[in-house]
Parts: C-alpha cells; structure tokens; sequence
C-alpha cells in the first residue's frame, strides 16, 4: 500500500509541475505577444501621423487660407470709383468766371478737356469740361461752390466699378498662365500642324490678353481722373414781349426772302440753263403747231 501511495504522489507532482511549465510558458508568449505587438501598434500610429501631416498639412493649409481671405480683403478695400458732376448756374461776369475755373484747375493739377463758348439774342455761354484727380474731386467743387449764389442745376454721380476692375485682373491673370502653357506645348510640338494649332490658340489668348489689358487702362483712367461737366450763362438783354417778337418775326420773314434771292443768284447758271430749257420746249410745239396748219 505504501508503494502505491508513493507512486501516486510522484505522479501528482509531475502533473504539478507539467501543468506550472505550460502556464509559464502560455505567459511568456502572451508577453512576447504583447512586447512585439505594442511597438508595432505605435510605429503604425507615428506612422499614419506623418503620413498625414506630408499629404495635408493643415499648418499649410490654414496658412494659404489666410493669405487668400487677405488678399481677397485686401482687393475688396481698394475700391474703384467713377466720379462725374454736372454744374449749371448764371453767373454776373461770364469772363470773370471762366478766369476763375482756368486757376482753379491749375490749382488742383486738373486739366481743361473741353471748352466753347455760345451766344445768342439773350444769352452768352460757356462750357467747359474739366479732368480733375479723384481725390480732389470734393475739394474742387466746393472750392467752384463759394462763387455760385444758385446752381440751376447740380448733379453728381459716383459708379463703383471694383467688381469689374477685379474682374478683368483675374481674367489678364488667368489668361496669361494658359499664354505660357501655350508657349510650353508650342517647344513640344512634332510636326507643322500641330505648330499652326497651337499658334492659332496662342494668338486668340493674346488678343483676349490685350482687350482686357485695354478695358483695365481705361478703367485706372476713370478711377483716377473724374470728370466735371460745367455750363455757366450771362444774361445779355431780357427778353421782349409779344409785340417785340411779331416785329422780329416780320424782319426775320424779310430777311428769309432776302436770303432766297441771294441764294437764287447764286445759282444763276442753272436758274439759266432751266430758263433755256423751257424756251426750246415751248418753242418746238409751237413749230408742230404751225406745220399742222
């Protein structure tokens, strides 16, 4: 009995540290497991991090963002405007006043663009148009305003064009960039068809490039210089009544005639070939008129 209780104790202990050897064993490979596993898990992580911070880094991205909103401020806040005014008023000395306009222009760097005078029965005018610099277009008129007791009439006009100006600059922008990619395909090119196409291409780009290139001058013209329309007036006599116009009425009538003698003497070669003319017709039938007798 004792050998058999021996023998069962030494197969316990074996079954002990079998099974102690196999649980140590499943330990050290979970821990191998979790050693190899977490680095691997990180390097992917550091990995997907960088990968997305090359592909789109939003440091960058913001950045540009940035830079475009503040250009985009900056060209909105560059406002261009077309300034134009209108200025009718009859003034006391018409040459004291067109003196006076001639110095205030030189005064405010502005130019005389237009100037005619008129006359007539009642009235001798003046008008004038005048290129003065957008920032002094205020000060100008008001300078012109402390001379005018009345303005019969005044009208001032301001166009904002920034949507056009901004407009055309992106399409001069827009349109050289395809200018150079043209220029690149037209080095590329193999064979003489291909040439006269990109050629033709070319020429159409540049032609669009000059027009919108002219429309920016002109609008850099407008924008900086604005225009002043001025008409001014001197009463020479007043008006007369109506007994006063039947009597010129009368003198323009007898003047009218007058004219349609000189005219008529004027044209005295043909006056006289017509009188020819009537003579030998009139004659005629009255040749065929006796010789019916």
């Amino acid at each position: 009995m004792k050998k058999y209780y021996l023998f069962f104790i030494i197969i316990f202990i074996n079954i002990i540290i079998i099974t102690g050897c196999k649980s140590s064993k499943e330990k050290e490979v979970t821990l191998e497991i979790t050693d190899v596993s977490i680095p691997e898990t990180v390097e992917e992580v550091v990995e997907e991090v960088v990968d997305a911070t090359v592909e789109a880094p939003p440091n960058s991205k913001q950045s540009s963002d940035v830079s475009e909103s503040s250009q985009e401020n900056t060209i909105s806040t560059e406002r261009k405007l077309i300034k134009e005014a209108d200025l009718v008023w009859e003034a006391n000395n018409i040459n004291k006043t067109h003196q006076s306009i001639i110095q205030l222009s030189k005064k405010f760097d502005a130019y005389i663009a237009d100037d005619n005078q008129y006359k007539d029965d009642y009235t001798i005018s003046n008008k004038m148009t005048v290129k003065v610099p957008a920032k002094d277009f205020d000060a100008f008129i008001n300078s012109l305003s402390n001379d005018v007791n009345k303005f019969d009439r005044k009208s001032i006009k301001v166009l904002d064009v920034t949507e056009e100006y901004v407009d055309v600059a992106t399409r001069i922008k827009t349109k050289k960039e395809l200018e150079q990619r043209y220029i690149e395909i037209l080095k590329h090119a193999r064979n003489v068809e291909e040439i006269l196409n990109v050629e033709a291409q070319l020429n159409q780009v540049r032609l669009e490039i000059e027009i919108a290139e002219g429309r920016m001058k002109m609008l850099n013209h407008q924008t900086t210089l604005s225009t002043i329309n001025i008409e001014f007036y001197e009463t020479t006599s007043a008006p007369v009544g109506f007994f006063g116009k039947l009597g010129k009425s009368f003198v323009e009538g007898w003047n009218g005639i007058l004219y349609f003698i000189l005219g008529m003497v004027r044209l005295w070669p043909l006056c006289l070939f017509i009188f020819a003319l009537i003579y030998l017709i009139i004659k005629r039938r009255r040749l065929k008129i006796n010789q019916r007798k």
